[in-house]
């Protein structure tokens, strides 16, 4: 992974969890990175824990408390970014969080609150940075979606449909963007090792708890290292896991198998 060394990443979700995974293998390459989180006290923690992988001195490690749902704001943070910085190298919108719950139990405002940081989250800083893109005839965008993005799994019914957005927003621009030389991929983790996950648990209906007895959790950094090796070879979609992988492909070519796998108990 030497083409990370004095490479830019932008990561957002990046003061804990897979987002902060990232941003210490990257560190470990030899990277400069921007990390973006609402919690400045949690980024101030998590640049610490990044600073110490890095190899070198003059590696910047930067930190920005900001919420990617207000686009104006992410807006003005980024644009400061590219004029002090230059066009970043990479973009990883991995800022999300899933809400399960029974359709009946959900609020709207459960649903929109998904749909705003999981997917216009990714539309924010992508329509942000583009442009400089472009103009730069550079750049790698990697969305964070989710094993549930090509999955329709019950109790998770704003998280799927925030997800499938997310994966259908990337094969969009991978198609739009490659004369320009922007490559896309996106990500498709499994249950993942995380605080974000420990708080899912709090809410998942008992059927979820019961069918992912039988699911394999990794950790953040098994995550990040497919990821970023995946951004090496310009995959575009990268799935963690052999189970992970095998469940893309039944669904996806014979999706009556899968099904027995993923329907809710009875």
């Amino acid at each position: 992974m030497k083409n990370f060394e004095n490479r830019w990443f932008v990561i957002t979700g990046a003061s804990e969890g897979i987002g902060k995974a990232l941003a210490e293998g990257a560190a470990q390459k030899g990277a400069h990175i921007l990390l973006i989180s609402r919690s400045q006290e949690k980024l101030n923690t998590a640049a610490i824990d990044v600073k110490a992988k890095t190899i070198r001195t003059d590696q910047k490690i930067l930190t920005t408390a900001c919420d990617v749902t207000k686009f104006d704001t992410i807006k003005s943070v980024l644009e400061d970014f590219v004029r002090e910085n230059g066009t970043p190298d990479y973009l990883i919108n991995n800022a999300g969080f899933a809400q399960p719950g029974y359709i009946q139990d959900l609020t709207i405002d459960d649903y929109r609150r998904m749909m705003d940081l999981n997917y216009f989250g990714c539309v924010h800083t992508t329509k942000t940075l583009v442009p400089h893109f472009i103009k730069a005839k550079k750049g790698h965008i990697l969305n964070v979606s989710s094993m549930a993005g090509f999955l329709g799994l019950f109790g998770y019914s704003g998280y799927c449909a925030s997800k499938f957005a997310v994966i259908g927003f990337s094969e969009s621009l991978k198609r739009e963007l490659k004369p320009y030389n922007i490559s896309v991929s996106v990500l498709c983790p499994p249950n993942t090792k995380t605080p974000g996950l420990d708080k899912e648990n709090a809410t998942k209906p008992k059927e979820v708890l019961m069918t992912e007895e039988k699911a394999k959790t990794v950790s953040a950094s098994v995550v990040a290292k497919a990821a970023l090796d995946g951004l090496t070879k310009k995959k575009f979609m990268i799935v963690p896991t052999f189970d992970g992988e095998l469940a893309y492909r039944l669904n996806r070519y014979v999706p009556a198998v899968i099904e027995q796998f993923v329907k809710r108990p009875e």
